[in-house]
């Protein structure tokens, strides 16, 4: 139990650095689709550094490299409507619907793992849904925002089980390196088709290079990879259940800088906190669910030992 707490607790500092991501995106003044650009870009940089202090490690195949790529793709999408949702809302707005990855997980794990489908798991799901149904009947100027938020929060499912396959063949260092190229290859390619891509999307303010600095380094390759690493030891629909307490820590961290500043940009209607109330009570039945069923299967084992 205390070797799986730990896990638990490195999870969810991980979480907390990510609560970070979003206020910094909403602090940058560039675009989305750079923001995403610079901070795979940032990212790749950083772990190619970090790779020469990293030894013994297999050679990938051509087939495995390509698979990484695509992931990273999905990666790089996932995070380009993240921030468009921040953007074109707010970072509240942006975070919680992100908590809907949970529906999308339980439904895409039983298919790529092959197990079956967790009647608790669709449950708690739906529960989630339906909070992000009671925030947007009443946050409806942010519908654009919404929407995007959901579009991320799909694609951060379909990556986080993904990853959970792959780290059972490939280390997190390689997984991650490999596909914040593909991200940052994805948004070149978005980014040269909209004729964004000039001498002017590098003329950014120095704080915004700080910011993408401490997003691409620090909230990317570091916490990315160790959630990969973590996957080891913790089921993915554990770890898209644990993610969903970023918008706890996000909301947590602007509403107190709200209060410094005196920013009323974050204050939601009463809908809101009704649907994110939801949405938190859904994560802690979750743990309490997995506690009981972790803790049915160990007296199984026991019993199955004593006879």
């Amino acid at each position: 139990m205390g070797e799986k707490l730990k896990y638990y607790v490195i999870l969810h500092i991980i979480v907390l650095i990510w609560g970070f991501t979003g206020i910094l995106g909403d602090e940058i003044s560039a675009s989305a689709d750079l923001i995403t650009f610079f901070r795979t870009g940032i990212s790749f940089l950083s772990l190619i550094l970090i790779g020469f202090f990293i030894k013994n490690m297999n050679k990938l195949d051509r087939k495995q490299v390509m698979l990484l790529l695509l992931t990273g793709g999905i990666v790089g999408l996932h995070w380009y409507s993240f921030f468009y949702a921040i953007k074109s809302s707010t970072v509240s707005i942006g975070v919680v619907c992100m908590s809907s990855s949970t529906l999308f997980t339980s439904l895409l794990e039983p298919i790529i793992f092959k197990r079956k489908l967790l009647v608790s798991e669709l449950i708690l799901s739906f529960a989630i849904i339906a909070g992000i149904v009671i925030i947007f009947g009443f946050e409806t100027k942010y519908y654009i925002g919404i929407i995007s938020g959901l579009i991320a929060a799909f694609l951060a499912a379909l990556f986080t089980v993904i990853n959970g396959k792959l780290i059972t063949q490939i280390s997190s260092f390689k997984i991650t390196k490999y596909e914040m190229l593909g991200g940052c290859l994805v948004l070149f390619i978005i980014l040269i088709c909209t004729n964004k891509i000039n001498a002017a999307s590098f003329n950014l303010p120095m704080m915004d290079w700080i910011y993408l600095l401490i997003l691409g380094v620090i909230c990317t390759s570091v916490a990315f990879m160790v959630s990969v690493w973590v996957m080891k030891y913790v089921t993915p629909f554990t770890v898209s259940m644990s993610v969903n307490m970023e918008p706890i820590y996000t909301i947590l961290i602007v509403l107190l800088i709200g209060v410094f500043n005196g920013s009323q940009k974050e204050v939601m209607s009463r809908g809101f906190y009704v649907g994110a109330l939801i949405i938190i009570a859904s994560i802690f039945a979750n743990a309490y669910i997995k506690k009981r069923i972790n803790r049915r299967v160990k007296q199984k084992e026991i019993l199955k030992t004593s006879t």
